[in-house]
Protein backbone atom coordinates (compact mmCIF):
# COMPACT_ATOMS: atom_id res chain seq x y z
CA UNK A 1 0.00 0.00 0.00
CA UNK A 2 1.20 3.49 -0.85
CA UNK A 3 -0.34 6.90 -0.10
CA UNK A 4 0.12 10.48 -1.28
CA UNK A 5 -1.37 13.76 -0.09
CA UNK A 6 -1.11 17.47 -0.79
CA UNK A 7 -3.25 20.62 -0.65
CA UNK A 8 -4.65 21.91 -3.95
CA UNK A 9 -6.52 24.98 -5.24
CA UNK A 10 -8.60 23.26 -7.94
CA UNK A 11 -11.19 21.37 -5.93
CA UNK A 12 -13.89 21.35 -8.62
CA UNK A 13 -11.60 19.92 -11.30
CA UNK A 14 -10.25 17.33 -8.88
CA UNK A 15 -13.78 16.36 -7.86
CA UNK A 16 -14.67 15.77 -11.51
CA UNK A 17 -11.54 13.68 -12.02
CA UNK A 18 -11.81 11.76 -8.73
CA UNK A 19 -15.36 10.70 -9.52
CA UNK A 20 -14.63 9.98 -13.21
CA UNK A 21 -17.47 12.24 -14.36
CA UNK A 22 -19.86 10.90 -11.67
CA UNK A 23 -19.09 7.27 -12.55
CA UNK A 24 -16.95 6.25 -9.56
CA UNK A 25 -18.24 4.37 -6.52
CA UNK A 26 -18.57 6.65 -3.49
CA UNK A 27 -17.07 4.70 -0.59
CA UNK A 28 -17.35 7.22 2.24
CA UNK A 29 -18.82 10.65 2.92
CA UNK A 30 -18.67 12.73 6.09
CA UNK A 31 -20.53 15.91 7.06
CA UNK A 32 -22.23 16.03 3.66
CA UNK A 33 -25.93 15.56 2.90
CA UNK A 34 -26.92 12.20 1.47
CA UNK A 35 -27.86 11.90 -2.18
CA UNK A 36 -25.57 14.70 -3.36
CA UNK A 37 -23.75 14.35 -6.65
CA UNK A 38 -19.95 14.72 -6.40
CA UNK A 39 -20.02 18.26 -7.81
CA UNK A 40 -22.82 19.12 -5.38
CA UNK A 41 -20.57 17.85 -2.57
CA UNK A 42 -17.87 20.20 -3.80
CA UNK A 43 -20.49 22.97 -3.85
CA UNK A 44 -21.19 22.25 -0.16
CA UNK A 45 -17.47 22.63 0.54
CA UNK A 46 -17.41 25.95 -1.30
CA UNK A 47 -20.30 27.14 0.88
CA UNK A 48 -18.07 26.66 3.93
CA UNK A 49 -15.24 28.50 2.17
CA UNK A 50 -17.52 31.48 1.51
CA UNK A 51 -18.97 31.41 5.02
CA UNK A 52 -15.56 31.79 6.66
CA UNK A 53 -13.91 33.89 3.94
CA UNK A 54 -13.98 37.07 6.11
CA UNK A 55 -12.02 35.21 8.79
CA UNK A 56 -9.14 34.68 6.35
CA UNK A 57 -9.34 38.01 4.50
CA UNK A 58 -5.88 39.08 5.71
CA UNK A 59 -4.37 35.78 4.61
CA UNK A 60 -6.61 34.10 2.01
CA UNK A 61 -6.51 30.31 1.77
CA UNK A 62 -4.93 29.52 -1.60
CA UNK A 63 -5.22 25.73 -1.31
CA UNK A 64 -8.52 24.98 0.45
CA UNK A 65 -8.68 21.25 -0.38
CA UNK A 66 -6.63 18.23 0.63
CA UNK A 67 -6.20 15.64 -2.10
CA UNK A 68 -5.18 12.13 -1.07
CA UNK A 69 -4.57 9.00 -3.12
CA UNK A 70 -4.35 5.68 -1.30
CA UNK A 71 -3.46 2.54 -3.24
CA UNK A 72 -3.17 -1.00 -1.88
CA UNK A 73 -2.15 -3.74 -4.31
CA UNK A 74 -4.55 -6.05 -6.17
CA UNK A 75 -3.49 -8.95 -3.98
CA UNK A 76 -4.10 -6.98 -0.78
CA UNK A 77 -7.68 -6.09 -1.75
CA UNK A 78 -8.73 -9.30 -3.50
CA UNK A 79 -12.41 -10.00 -2.88
CA UNK A 80 -13.07 -6.69 -1.15
CA UNK A 81 -16.57 -5.22 -1.11
CA UNK A 82 -17.45 -1.53 -0.73
CA UNK A 83 -17.89 -2.20 2.98
CA UNK A 84 -14.26 -3.38 3.18
CA UNK A 85 -13.16 -0.22 1.37
CA UNK A 86 -15.23 1.86 3.79
CA UNK A 87 -13.52 0.24 6.80
CA UNK A 88 -10.14 0.69 5.17
CA UNK A 89 -10.80 4.39 4.42
CA UNK A 90 -11.79 4.97 8.06
CA UNK A 91 -8.60 3.25 9.25
CA UNK A 92 -6.45 5.39 6.99
CA UNK A 93 -8.13 8.66 8.04
CA UNK A 94 -7.72 7.76 11.73
CA UNK A 95 -4.00 7.04 11.23
CA UNK A 96 -3.57 10.26 9.26
CA UNK A 97 -5.28 12.38 11.92
CA UNK A 98 -3.24 10.77 14.70
CA UNK A 99 0.07 11.51 12.98
CA UNK A 100 -0.81 15.13 12.15
CA UNK A 101 -2.09 15.80 15.68
CA UNK A 102 1.11 14.31 17.11
CA UNK A 103 3.16 16.74 15.01
CA UNK A 104 0.90 19.66 16.00
CA UNK A 105 1.29 18.91 19.72
CA UNK A 106 5.04 19.51 19.37
CA UNK A 107 4.50 23.00 17.91
CA UNK A 108 3.07 26.20 19.30
CA UNK A 109 -0.06 27.64 17.75
CA UNK A 110 -3.79 27.10 17.46
CA UNK A 111 -3.78 24.90 14.34
CA UNK A 112 -6.35 22.10 14.54
CA UNK A 113 -6.64 18.97 12.46
CA UNK A 114 -9.97 17.40 13.32
CA UNK A 115 -11.34 15.15 10.57
CA UNK A 116 -14.49 14.47 12.58
CA UNK A 117 -15.57 18.06 11.83
CA UNK A 118 -14.36 18.06 8.23
CA UNK A 119 -16.28 17.54 5.00
CA UNK A 120 -14.87 14.43 3.31
CA UNK A 121 -15.70 12.10 0.45
CA UNK A 122 -13.76 9.09 -0.87
CA UNK A 123 -14.18 7.48 -4.31
CA UNK A 124 -13.00 4.07 -5.53
CA UNK A 125 -11.07 3.82 -8.80
CA UNK A 126 -9.71 0.89 -10.79
CA UNK A 127 -6.76 1.79 -13.01
CA UNK A 128 -7.80 1.09 -16.61
CA UNK A 129 -4.40 -0.32 -17.55
CA UNK A 130 -3.23 -2.31 -14.52
CA UNK A 131 -6.55 -2.87 -12.76
CA UNK A 132 -5.00 -1.69 -9.46
CA UNK A 133 -7.71 -0.34 -7.12
CA UNK A 134 -7.16 2.93 -5.26
CA UNK A 135 -9.05 5.58 -3.35
CA UNK A 136 -9.25 9.27 -4.12
CA UNK A 137 -10.07 11.22 -0.96
CA UNK A 138 -10.97 14.93 -0.90
CA UNK A 139 -11.05 16.83 2.40
CA UNK A 140 -12.16 20.41 3.02
CA UNK A 141 -9.32 22.12 4.91
CA UNK A 142 -11.77 24.57 6.48
CA UNK A 143 -13.86 22.51 8.90
CA UNK A 144 -17.43 23.15 10.00
CA UNK A 145 -16.19 25.34 12.88
CA UNK A 146 -14.11 27.55 10.60
CA UNK A 147 -10.75 26.09 11.63
CA UNK A 148 -8.09 25.82 8.92
CA UNK A 149 -6.46 22.41 9.01
CA UNK A 150 -2.68 22.33 8.81
CA UNK A 151 -1.25 21.02 5.55
CA UNK A 152 2.41 21.18 6.62
CA UNK A 153 4.06 17.85 5.88
CA UNK A 154 0.67 16.32 5.02
CA UNK A 155 2.43 14.13 2.46
CA UNK A 156 4.75 12.72 5.12
CA UNK A 157 1.80 12.04 7.40
CA UNK A 158 0.01 10.13 4.62
CA UNK A 159 3.10 8.00 4.03
CA UNK A 160 3.38 7.34 7.79
CA UNK A 161 -0.30 6.31 7.96
CA UNK A 162 0.16 3.92 5.05
CA UNK A 163 3.31 2.49 6.62
CA UNK A 164 1.50 1.81 9.92
CA UNK A 165 -1.37 0.06 8.14
CA UNK A 166 1.07 -2.04 6.09
CA UNK A 167 2.73 -3.26 9.29
CA UNK A 168 -0.57 -3.95 11.07
CA UNK A 169 -1.98 -5.90 8.13
CA UNK A 170 1.26 -7.58 7.11
CA UNK A 171 1.28 -5.92 3.69
CA UNK A 172 4.24 -5.17 1.46
CA UNK A 173 6.06 -1.96 2.37
CA UNK A 174 6.06 0.98 -0.11
CA UNK A 175 9.86 1.02 -0.34
CA UNK A 176 9.82 -2.63 -1.46
CA UNK A 177 7.16 -1.86 -4.06
CA UNK A 178 9.18 1.09 -5.36
CA UNK A 179 12.28 -1.07 -5.65
CA UNK A 180 10.37 -3.73 -7.62
CA UNK A 181 8.99 -1.12 -10.03
CA UNK A 182 12.46 0.37 -10.45
CA UNK A 183 13.88 -3.03 -11.40
CA UNK A 184 11.07 -3.64 -13.90
CA UNK A 185 11.74 -0.30 -15.61
CA UNK A 186 15.47 -1.01 -15.69
CA UNK A 187 14.84 -4.38 -17.35
CA UNK A 188 12.61 -2.65 -19.92
CA UNK A 189 15.36 -0.11 -20.68
CA UNK A 190 17.88 -2.88 -21.25
CA UNK A 191 15.47 -4.82 -23.47
CA UNK A 192 14.86 -1.74 -25.64
CA UNK A 193 18.59 -1.12 -26.04
CA UNK A 194 19.11 -4.75 -27.05
CA UNK A 195 16.42 -4.45 -29.74
CA UNK A 196 17.84 -1.25 -31.32
CA UNK A 197 19.92 -1.87 -34.45
CA UNK A 198 21.40 1.63 -34.14
CA UNK A 199 21.42 4.05 -31.25
CA UNK A 200 18.68 6.66 -31.40
CA UNK A 201 17.19 8.54 -28.44
CA UNK A 202 13.74 8.87 -30.01
CA UNK A 203 13.57 5.11 -30.65
CA UNK A 204 14.56 4.47 -27.04
CA UNK A 205 11.91 6.89 -25.78
CA UNK A 206 9.21 5.36 -28.01
CA UNK A 207 10.16 1.92 -26.72
CA UNK A 208 9.49 3.01 -23.15
CA UNK A 209 6.22 4.69 -24.11
CA UNK A 210 5.05 1.58 -25.97
CA UNK A 211 5.50 -0.34 -22.73
CA UNK A 212 3.12 1.98 -20.91
CA UNK A 213 5.61 4.42 -19.38
CA UNK A 214 5.76 8.18 -19.83
CA UNK A 215 9.11 9.88 -20.43
CA UNK A 216 9.80 13.46 -19.32
CA UNK A 217 12.82 15.04 -20.99
CA UNK A 218 15.07 17.64 -19.37
CA UNK A 219 16.44 19.90 -22.11
CA UNK A 220 18.25 23.23 -21.97
CA UNK A 221 17.32 26.39 -23.92
CA UNK A 222 19.25 25.09 -26.93
CA UNK A 223 17.21 21.89 -26.89
CA UNK A 224 20.10 19.69 -25.75
CA UNK A 225 18.95 16.66 -23.74
CA UNK A 226 20.55 16.53 -20.29
CA UNK A 227 18.35 14.03 -18.49
CA UNK A 228 15.02 12.23 -18.38
CA UNK A 229 12.54 10.83 -15.89
CA UNK A 230 10.36 7.74 -16.35
CA UNK A 231 6.81 7.91 -14.98
CA UNK A 232 4.86 4.83 -13.91
CA UNK A 233 1.42 6.00 -12.85
CA UNK A 234 2.10 8.60 -10.14
CA UNK A 235 5.61 7.30 -9.42
CA UNK A 236 8.70 8.99 -10.87
CA UNK A 237 12.05 7.35 -11.55
CA UNK A 238 15.04 9.52 -12.49
CA UNK A 239 17.42 8.00 -15.01
CA UNK A 240 20.23 8.33 -12.46
CA UNK A 241 18.44 5.81 -10.21
CA UNK A 242 17.96 3.24 -12.98
CA UNK A 243 20.41 0.57 -14.07
CA UNK A 244 23.85 0.08 -12.54
CA UNK A 245 26.42 2.80 -12.02
CA UNK A 246 24.16 5.41 -13.67
CA UNK A 247 24.58 3.55 -16.97
CA UNK A 248 21.11 4.59 -18.16
CA UNK A 249 21.69 8.34 -17.89
CA UNK A 250 21.78 10.32 -21.12
CA UNK A 251 25.57 10.68 -21.04
CA UNK A 252 26.12 6.92 -20.74
CA UNK A 253 23.12 5.57 -22.65
CA UNK A 254 24.83 5.15 -26.03
CA UNK A 255 27.84 3.43 -24.41
CA UNK A 256 25.46 1.06 -22.65
CA UNK A 257 23.74 0.34 -25.98
CA UNK A 258 27.11 -0.56 -27.53
CA UNK A 259 27.77 -3.10 -24.78
CA UNK A 260 24.57 -4.91 -25.73
CA UNK A 261 25.49 -5.15 -29.41
CA UNK A 262 26.52 -8.68 -30.46
CA UNK A 263 30.08 -9.11 -31.72
CA UNK A 264 30.12 -9.80 -35.45
CA UNK A 265 31.26 -13.37 -36.09
CA UNK A 266 34.70 -13.73 -37.72
CA UNK A 267 34.83 -14.81 -41.33
CA UNK A 268 36.31 -18.30 -41.20
CA UNK A 269 37.45 -20.09 -44.32
CA UNK A 270 35.87 -23.52 -44.62
CA UNK A 271 38.35 -26.26 -43.84
CA UNK A 272 38.89 -29.10 -46.30
CA UNK A 273 36.52 -32.01 -45.90
CA UNK A 274 37.96 -35.43 -45.17
CA UNK A 275 36.45 -37.99 -47.50
CA UNK A 276 36.88 -41.73 -47.75
CA UNK A 277 36.93 -41.90 -51.51
CA UNK A 278 39.89 -40.78 -53.59
CA UNK A 279 37.84 -38.37 -55.69
CA UNK A 280 34.95 -36.13 -54.82
CA UNK A 281 32.42 -35.13 -57.42
CA UNK A 282 31.98 -31.36 -57.56
CA UNK A 283 28.35 -30.27 -57.56
CA UNK A 284 27.17 -28.14 -60.47
CA UNK A 285 26.65 -24.44 -59.69
CA UNK A 286 22.93 -24.75 -60.28
CA UNK A 287 22.68 -27.52 -57.73
CA UNK A 288 24.71 -25.57 -55.14
CA UNK A 289 22.50 -22.49 -55.59
CA UNK A 290 19.30 -24.46 -55.18
CA UNK A 291 19.88 -24.61 -51.43
CA UNK A 292 19.99 -20.83 -51.26
CA UNK A 293 16.82 -20.59 -53.30
CA UNK A 294 15.08 -22.94 -50.90
CA UNK A 295 16.04 -20.67 -48.01
CA UNK A 296 14.60 -17.66 -49.79
CA UNK A 297 11.43 -19.51 -50.69
CA UNK A 298 10.84 -20.68 -47.11
CA UNK A 299 11.26 -17.22 -45.59
CA UNK A 300 8.04 -16.48 -43.68
CA UNK A 301 5.77 -13.90 -45.22
CA UNK A 302 4.91 -10.73 -43.31
CA UNK A 303 1.50 -10.95 -41.61
CA UNK A 304 -1.35 -9.14 -43.41
CA UNK A 305 -1.95 -5.61 -42.15
CA UNK A 306 -5.28 -3.86 -41.59
CA UNK A 307 -5.18 -0.17 -42.54
CA UNK A 308 -7.74 2.60 -42.11
CA UNK A 309 -7.91 6.40 -41.86
CA UNK A 310 -10.19 7.84 -39.17
CA UNK A 311 -11.30 11.47 -39.11
CA UNK A 312 -11.99 13.11 -35.73
CA UNK A 313 -12.68 16.86 -35.50
CA UNK A 314 -11.24 17.43 -38.98
CA UNK A 315 -8.02 15.62 -38.08
CA UNK A 316 -6.96 12.41 -39.80
CA UNK A 317 -5.54 9.45 -37.87
CA UNK A 318 -3.78 6.55 -39.57
CA UNK A 319 -4.65 3.11 -38.20
CA UNK A 320 -2.42 0.14 -38.88
CA UNK A 321 -2.44 -3.23 -37.12
CA UNK A 322 -2.11 -6.94 -37.90
CA UNK A 323 -5.30 -8.42 -39.28
CA UNK A 324 -5.45 -11.09 -36.55
CA UNK A 325 -5.23 -8.33 -33.91
CA UNK A 326 -8.03 -6.42 -35.65
CA UNK A 327 -10.22 -9.55 -35.63
CA UNK A 328 -9.49 -10.14 -31.94
CA UNK A 329 -10.50 -6.54 -31.29
CA UNK A 330 -13.76 -6.93 -33.22
CA UNK A 331 -14.66 -10.04 -31.23
CA UNK A 332 -14.06 -8.23 -27.93
CA UNK A 333 -16.25 -5.20 -28.73
CA UNK A 334 -19.44 -5.06 -26.65
CA UNK A 335 -21.99 -2.41 -27.62
CA UNK A 336 -23.38 -0.93 -24.34
CA UNK A 337 -26.92 -0.38 -25.73
CA UNK A 338 -28.93 -0.25 -28.96
CA UNK A 339 -28.32 3.48 -29.42
CA UNK A 340 -24.57 3.02 -29.63
CA UNK A 341 -23.26 2.07 -33.12
CA UNK A 342 -20.83 -0.85 -33.14
CA UNK A 343 -18.56 1.11 -35.47
CA UNK A 344 -18.14 3.92 -32.92
CA UNK A 345 -16.92 1.60 -30.18
CA UNK A 346 -14.59 -0.13 -32.64
CA UNK A 347 -13.16 3.22 -33.75
CA UNK A 348 -12.45 4.15 -30.13
CA UNK A 349 -10.62 0.84 -29.65
CA UNK A 350 -8.52 1.33 -32.80
CA UNK A 351 -7.50 4.84 -31.73
CA UNK A 352 -6.49 3.50 -28.30
CA UNK A 353 -4.46 0.77 -30.03
CA UNK A 354 -2.50 3.48 -31.88
CA UNK A 355 -2.19 5.60 -28.68
CA UNK A 356 -4.48 8.38 -29.99
CA UNK A 357 -6.05 8.75 -26.55
CA UNK A 358 -7.48 12.27 -27.01
CA UNK A 359 -9.21 11.33 -30.26
CA UNK A 360 -10.61 8.15 -28.66
CA UNK A 361 -11.98 10.20 -25.74
CA UNK A 362 -13.57 12.69 -28.14
CA UNK A 363 -15.50 9.93 -29.93
CA UNK A 364 -16.61 8.22 -26.70
CA UNK A 365 -17.88 11.49 -25.20
CA UNK A 366 -19.72 12.41 -28.40
CA UNK A 367 -21.58 9.10 -28.06
CA UNK A 368 -22.71 9.86 -24.51
CA UNK A 369 -19.90 8.01 -22.74
CA UNK A 370 -17.32 9.43 -20.40
CA UNK A 371 -14.48 8.49 -18.13
CA UNK A 372 -10.78 8.87 -18.68
CA UNK A 373 -7.74 6.95 -19.85
CA UNK A 374 -4.64 6.84 -17.62
CA UNK A 375 -1.62 8.89 -18.68
CA UNK A 376 0.53 5.75 -18.76
CA UNK A 377 -1.77 4.00 -21.25
CA UNK A 378 0.22 1.70 -23.48
CA UNK A 379 1.15 -1.82 -24.49
CA UNK A 380 2.83 -3.99 -21.88
CA UNK A 381 6.28 -5.36 -22.62
CA UNK A 382 5.13 -9.01 -22.54
CA UNK A 383 1.79 -8.40 -24.26
CA UNK A 384 1.29 -9.63 -27.82
CA UNK A 385 -0.65 -7.66 -30.44
CA UNK A 386 -3.88 -9.63 -30.03
CA UNK A 387 -3.96 -9.28 -26.24
CA UNK A 388 -3.21 -5.56 -26.59
CA UNK A 389 -6.06 -5.26 -29.12
CA UNK A 390 -8.47 -7.05 -26.76
CA UNK A 391 -7.51 -4.74 -23.89
CA UNK A 392 -8.10 -1.71 -26.09
CA UNK A 393 -11.54 -3.11 -26.98
CA UNK A 394 -12.39 -3.67 -23.31
CA UNK A 395 -11.40 -0.12 -22.41
CA UNK A 396 -13.40 1.20 -25.38
CA UNK A 397 -16.44 -0.74 -24.10
CA UNK A 398 -16.05 1.03 -20.76
CA UNK A 399 -15.44 4.49 -22.22
CA UNK A 400 -18.56 4.27 -24.40
CA UNK A 401 -20.93 3.25 -21.62
CA UNK A 402 -23.53 5.94 -20.82
CA UNK A 403 -22.75 7.84 -17.63
CA UNK A 404 -24.47 6.39 -14.57
CA UNK A 405 -24.45 7.71 -11.05
CA UNK A 406 -23.86 5.49 -8.09
CA UNK A 407 -25.47 5.95 -4.71
CA UNK A 408 -22.89 6.89 -2.08
CA UNK A 409 -22.43 5.53 1.42
CA UNK A 410 -22.91 8.07 4.17
CA UNK A 411 -21.91 8.27 7.74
Amino acid sequence: MIAKAKSIPHGAAMTNYATKHNRADIVLTRNLDEGLTPLAMWGAMETIHQKYEPKFRHKPVKNPTLRLEVSPSIEETKGWTLKDWYTYALQFLEKLQKDVQTKESKKKGNAKFNLDRAQIFACLHFDAKSGIPHLHILINRIDLDGNLMNDSFIGNSAVKAAHDINIERGWELPEDIHEAHQKKITDACYDILCEMSSYDWNSYKRGLESRGYKVLEQRDKQGVLHGYTVLRGNSRFKSSTLGKGRNLTTTKLEATWKKFRPIAPSVVKPCSTVVTSQTTARKPITERNSGRQDVVQTKPEAPPIFRKILSVDDKHYSIMMPVDAYKAMEDAIEVPDESMPFENVLNVAMLLFMHYVDAATTISESCGGGGSTPSNWGKDMDEDERDWARRCAQHANWLCKPIKRHKGHGR
